[in-house]
């Protein structure tokens, strides 16, 4: 087409045509004009294309994660839910002055007051999303804010799990193997993520007998007392974060059914 109007326009420049060939040179330009702007909209078809396929596979991506996240979560709130329930079996045990009468039960309760459990999250797309930058692939706003936040409250969660660690080991255990055969929990101790029971325990009964004063029974309230009250931050944290990624998981549920 542009080959034949360049022909027509020097056939007229030859004949001094003059105003015919300025609306053949005219037209000329305008024809070059829209196939530019019509490469530039099959170019910004195809890019919208590409980012659109890029969307979904991150929105996939996040699905599985936080699904993954969700079942993880679920299972740490259990375990710790259970360090909750015998941290106050036990504080009932010790104002009872109870604790000769049932050596069983107290061998058990020492051990599953230590059966806690972090959470700890799958954050491989999300970091990967936010630390490359295609954050901005994800159209929906608050979607956005929300996988920001996400990362946020994991970091926050942190110093919580490492203050009940750091306790139980720096003042609980230290307390407790002064005054008890900690062996003895092992002959019922099971662990909630040893899912094969590869776990091998003691068969026998430790040779000796806790030795606990009157005056160190407030200790040993005491002592249960700030375990506990360390867990129930970290089950808090991880029922907030419960909620968080159910709405999350929502939210992505709701922009993948915007893709069918």
């Amino acid at each position: 087409m542009i080959s034949s109007l360049r022909k027509i326009r020097q056939k007229l420049l030859s004949q001094n045509r003059v105003t015919r060939y300025l609306i053949y040179a005219l037209g000329e330009i305008l024809l070059v004009t829209i196939g530019i702007l019509i490469a530039l909209q099959i170019n910004s078809w195809n890019q919208q294309r590409i980012e659109n396929n890029e969307e979904l596979e991150i929105l996939v991506g996040l699905k599985n994660e936080f699904e993954n996240n969700l079942e993880e979560l679920n299972f740490s709130i259990t375990i710790n839910q259970k360090v909750t329930e015998a941290s106050v079996q036990l504080t009932q045990l010790i104002r009872s002055n109870a604790l000769e009468n049932d050596p069983e039960l107290l061998d058990d309760l020492l051990v599953r007051i230590g059966t806690f459990n972090s959470f700890d999250a799958q954050t491989g797309v999300s970091s990967e999303i936010v630390n490359s930058g295609k954050l901005t692939l994800l159209k929906n706003d608050a979607l956005r804010t929300q996988i920001v936040n996400w990362l946020t409250l994991l970091v926050d969660q942190e110093e919580d799990i490492l203050f009940r660690s750091d306790n139980y080991t720096i003042n609980l255990m230290p307390f407790l193997m002064k005054r008890f055969p900690l062996a003895n929990g092992d002959l019922t101790k099971k662990l909630p993520f040893d899912r094969k029971n590869y776990l091998k325990n003691y068969q026998e009964k430790s040779p000796f007998k806790f030795k606990l004063s009157e005056q160190e029974y407030l200790e040993f309230e005491n002592q249960i007392w700030h375990h506990k009250h360390n867990n129930d931050y970290v089950s808090i944290n991880e029922l907030n974060l419960k909620d968080f990624l159910k709405t999350t998981l929502k939210m992505v549920e709701e922009e993948l059914k915007k893709k069918k």
